[in-house]
């Protein structure tokens, strides 16, 4: 179904199907693709608070995201990338100091993933190492270091990994944003460069932190974050023209908010952004140049297009009015080619408190296919 018309864009939004539910908590889903039709979803099934590793559930999809199974069991990691035929190295979340006294290089184990022939799921546990930071990192949650995995993983031009992730220096009280490089597959990131610094967003309330990129058509990197939680706080985004090794002050992306955005430029060069809170949105830029962004209310859609109302968002929530915590707004997008992509999010039962509640029994995680073109 078309959610409306869009200035220079066509855009198609199918309907949603559900990826898993439990009571308790089952929120924060992640996408981690294969290739197009072999995507694993994870949620996480813990509460929201630092604890080292996270359990969660993945499940896996063999049709691009239209039905979906549980397929493993293991600890929660929001960021992947692929390192091999059929195998993706999944990033750890929270981090530990890599020896004794070591404030500037941190450690944590990830996993191989290794999709089989007959599409089951294996993994193994790999280390992963974060280091060269130019000051020491604050300590974390008990023996950890202020350090968290969170922005995608993109190629750059002379054969290395980017990521971004995200912490606070040793004194501070607000985060700071920097890019790491990787030449091992992603086992071992180095420091690159601060993308943005709490001291740049003096009237954020988190700093520079939860993030994500894209590769313009232009060739520069573009990289949206979050600065605080609420419709009153927009994302802001900063631009690489040299592969993440300087980066543009902060930019306030006017006509959206707010937590772990999700950024995909499509092959004409269009742009998506997805994210929220309150509200579940996807933000579409067809100039690719991410300075005007045309709203697609998602949980008006999602409302309209699953007809049992047991699993629809309140009214507040789709018109991002008050704290109508219906969802985390967390949201995970990535693109299957030829102006496809697959978004997750999630449609809770009682909140942060965990299910059940008043919406329902269950946390539910659901997924959505969209297609998307450049129009004249």
């Amino acid at each position: 179904m078309s959610p409306g018309a869009l200035r220079g864009c066509e855009l198609e939004i199918e309907t949603p199907v559900e990826v898993g539910r439990a009571a308790g908590h089952h929120w924060f889903t992640t996408l981690h693709p294969f290739d197009s039709r072999h995507i694993v979803c994870a949620a996480a099934v813990a509460d929201d608070r630092a604890q080292g590793r996270w359990p969660s559930v993945l499940y896996l999809s063999a049709d691009s995201g239209r039905s979906w199974r549980e397929a493993l069991r293991l600890h929660y990691g929001p960021v992947s990338m692929p390192c091999g035929p059929r195998t993706r190295l999944l990033m750890p979340y929270e981090v530990w100091p890599s020896g004794p006294g070591q404030a500037r290089h941190a450690q944590a184990q990830g996993y191989l993933l290794q999709l089989t022939d007959d599409s089951r799921l294996a993994a193994e546990e790999v280390p992963v190492k974060l280091g060269g930071f130019p000051r020491d990192l604050a300590p974390y949650n008990n023996d950890e270091l202020c350090l968290l995995t969170n922005g995608n993983i993109l190629p750059r031009q002379d054969g290395s990994l980017l990521t971004t992730v995200y912490g606070m220096y040793a004194g501070d009280t607000r985060y700071t944003l920097w890019a790491m490089s990787s030449r091992d597959q992603g086992r071992t990131w180095q420091y690159l460069a601060e993308v943005a610094r709490w001291q740049d967003l003096p009237e954020a309330p988190e700093g520079p932190d939860e993030s994500h990129s894209a590769r313009l058509a232009d060739g520069r990197l573009m990289c949206v974050y979050r600065v605080g939680s609420g419709n009153e706080h927009s994302y802001c985004a900063s631009h690489s023209p040299d592969d993440g090794v300087t980066w543009s002050p902060p930019q306030a992306l006017a006509g959206t908010w707010s937590v772990e955005p999700q950024l995909v430029c499509l092959e004409d060069g269009t742009l998506l952004l997805s994210g929220g809170r309150t509200g579940l949105f996807l933000w579409v830029c067809p100039e690719g140049d991410g300075r005007v962004w045309q709203p697609v209310n998602l949980g008006e859609h999602h409302n309209a297009a699953l007809t049992d109302p047991a699993l629809h968002f309140p009214a507040a929530f789709c018109a991002a009015r008050g704290d109508a915590h219906a969802s985390t707004s967390y949201t995970s997008m990535v693109s299957l080619g030829h102006g496809q992509v697959l978004l997750s999010y999630d449609r809770l039962g009682n909140g942060w408190s965990g299910a059940p509640g008043p919406l329902g029994p269950h946390d539910i995680a659901f997924s959505v296919r969209l297609r998307a073109r450049r129009t004249p």
